[in-house]
């Protein structure tokens, strides 16, 4: 392979701000509220939240929102920040106006925002003054708003706590309004904003919430709901049955499972493990105390990250300049889109796929070259894992080729790519010259016996082009803590690291603690769920064989993908009437690729007991 000078990363980049630490570190959270935060933590709450948000959370910030004049109604959302907040509302408009370049109207208290501006330039939207006509939003503070442009942005900024005077009063019912809950000091350090977004806009803000960081960190939403006096959430009615054909098939069935009871889910992908016990007792025993924050990271978390990295690789990198955190690796996904990929260029991609990289790259603005996997059969069944020669093939279709990734372990199939493949992908990727991004996040769940997965940045020559991701999420069961990584060559990751600040800026200092805690133990827990996780893979795989449904070859990951052909059904339909009949949630392929109209994704994140009890369900169903 080639030993180069690293590829230009996109132009957008070069426009943001490079990010600084931020020298307020807040104030230390007082003992009382750290007692709570332990306990809720020890008690289990290390996992997603809501993807809206905790709901007396959301309760509490609407009702103090109303009670500074805004107008009853909307929904809000939990963010990590004001800027978190503010870049989703802009995406938001400009996929309302179809995601085409367009100016974002600032008036004139705000035209000065650095943050304003860097979500405009991450976006490829150009913000004019408060005069400029066909802007497709408006970003104003409470005393400007007027309703004007399609989608007003209200900015509260830190003012909705302490309560003052009734500053929303004027305030339309339309608007999107954003803040953060900075002005409670002690919550600096837990990075909690909002948006509240009227019914309309609803369904897109929330898309692209998830999009970017799935959901805001647990603790920190705790967190703000003990300073805040919030309590118990008001009786929600059950959730309404998502259209179909509008939204993802997934959240559609997830809200139909609400609806029911009974349900054994073998759907999500959250770890049903807890974070190790350990790990929250060393993140609660700083809580008391308190440091200024950097848009890259802690150094201390980087340190951990790059001492785990080298011995999980061989790799070594520099924590200074090599070493991003991100919001879990969600955010990380979408930061390499966003600093790598530019106007119409493309992204190699296997199919199927995880949705997210399809919302990341239209965030980018780029072309999804979708890479066929399937078709290969051997004795474990068909193998999902990713094909130089059908990546070539795609290739060779290509106009823009700007980047190929990498999924090892896949989710959704679970499929292995080989290490003869990966060698083969990366000698594609030198030869057209293009950045890879090696996902990692599942590499650590190995659970076919055949050892680690082939990390790309290992092999010669390719060390200035990768960018490997990594996230404390599913090996360390610690999916709401919301820490991913990246490490990759200087210039890429200086481009994420824009791209970072003008998204979201840093990550809460608690969940990093935590995250260096888990790192520092090293590989212990992560084989502690390989030994969870293998069995419930065995009764899965001959499970479905004594049902006649064949599995695809799993090599590690989560998840079994099964072809559930034989029973003449739709994906859609089969796993409806499945959800229905049998009381067993799983997701259809077309969730992850139209093409997968024959499959579906089955997760093992349950008990034995449970599994074997929805196995008993499908043979009922099966007849």
């Amino acid at each position: 392979m080639n030993h180069f000078c690293p590829i230009p990363v996109s132009d957008r980049s070069h426009a943001l701000g490079a990010g600084r630490t931020l020298p307020d570190p807040g104030a230390a959270l007082a003992p009382e509220p750290a007692a709570a935060l332990r306990s809720a933590l020890l008690a289990g709450e290390t996992h997603y939240t809501p993807r809206p948000g905790l709901p007396e959370l959301q309760d509490a910030i609407g009702r103090r929102l109303e009670a500074a004049g805004a107008p009853p109604g909307g929904t809000v959302v939990i963010t990590g920040g004001r800027q978190e907040a503010l870049f989703v509302a802009l995406a938001g408009a400009r996929a309302e106006a179809g995601d085409a370049p367009g100016s974002v109207g600032l008036a004139p208290a705000v035209e000065g925002d650095p943050g304003v501006v860097a979500a405009c330039a991450l976006l490829d939207l150009f913000p004019v003054g408060d005069a400029g006509d066909g802007a497709l939003a408006r970003v104003v503070t409470p005393e400007e708003s007027g309703g004007a442009g399609p989608v007003e942005i209200v900015d509260c900024g830190d003012r909705l706590l302490p309560a003052g005077a009734p500053f929303l009063a004027g305030v339309g019912e339309g608007a999107v309004l954003v803040g953060s809950l900075d002005g409670v000091p002690e919550l600096a350090p837990f990075r909690v904003g909002f948006f509240r977004v009227p019914p309309r806009l609803l369904g897109r803000l929330r898309s692209l919430k998830q999009a970017v960081s799935i959901c805001t960190a647990a603790p920190s939403q705790r967190t703000a709901a003990l300073l805040l006096g919030a309590g118990p959430a008001k009786a929600q009615p059950r959730p309404t049955l998502a259209k179909p054909g509008k939204d993802d098939s997934r959240y559609s069935l997830m809200e139909l499972a609400a609806r029911l009871d009974g349900v054994v889910s073998l759907g999500r992908g959250d770890p049903d493990a807890d974070a190790p016990a350990p790990v929250l007792e060393a993140a609660c025993a700083q809580v008391g105390e308190t440091e200024p924050l950097d848009p890259l990271g802690q150094r201390w978390l980087r340190e951990r990250i790059v001492e785990r990295e080298e011995a999980r690789t061989g790799v070594r990198w520099d924590p200074d300049t090599e070493t991003l955190v991100t919001g879990g690796a969600q955010e990380g996904i979408a930061l390499a889109m966003l600093a790598l990929v530019g106007e119409r260029e493309e992204v190699l991609l296997a199919d199927p796929r995880y949705t997210s990289y399809v919302q990341a790259i239209a965030l980018a603005r780029g072309r999804m070259a979708p890479v066929p996997c399937g078709g290969v059969h051997g004795e474990d069944g068909e193998d999902f894992g990713m094909r130089a020669a059908a990546t070539a093939e795609a290739l060779a279709r290509c106009e823009r080729p700007r980047l190929l990734t990498i999924v090892n372990f896949s989710n959704p199939t679970g499929a292995r790519t080989r290490a003869e493949e990966v060698e083969e992908l990366c000698r594609l990727a030198d030869r057209h010259h293009l950045w890879v991004l090696s996902d990692e996040v599942y590499a650590d769940m190995a659970l076919d016996g055949n050892g680690p997965v082939l990390s790309p940045s290992t092999l010669p020559g390719m060390r200035n082009r990768t960018l490997t991701m990594g996230s404390v999420s599913k090996s360390y069961a610690m999916t709401g803590f919301r820490v991913g990584y990246l490490t990759g060559p200087a210039d890429a990751i200086a481009a994420c690291a824009r791209a970072k600040a003008a998204l979201s800026g840093p990550g809460p200092l608690f969940s990093q603690r935590a995250a260096a805690a888990a790192l520092a133990g090293g590989a212990a827990f992560p084989a502690r769920l390989r030994e969870i996780y293998a069995p419930r893979r065995q009764l899965l795989l001959d499970g479905f064989a004594r049902l006649g449904i064949p599995t695809a070859a799993q090599g590690g990951g989560f998840f079994v993908w099964a072809d559930i052909s034989r029973f003449g059904l739709s994906a859609e339909s089969f796993c409806r009437r499945l959800l229905t009949e049998a009381r067993v949630l799983i997701f259809p392929g077309t969730a992850f690729g139209k093409r997968w109209d024959r499959y579906a994704r089955v997760s093992m994140l349950q008990s034995e007991e449970l599994i074997s009890e929805a196995l008993r369900r499908m043979e009922a169903f099966a007849g």
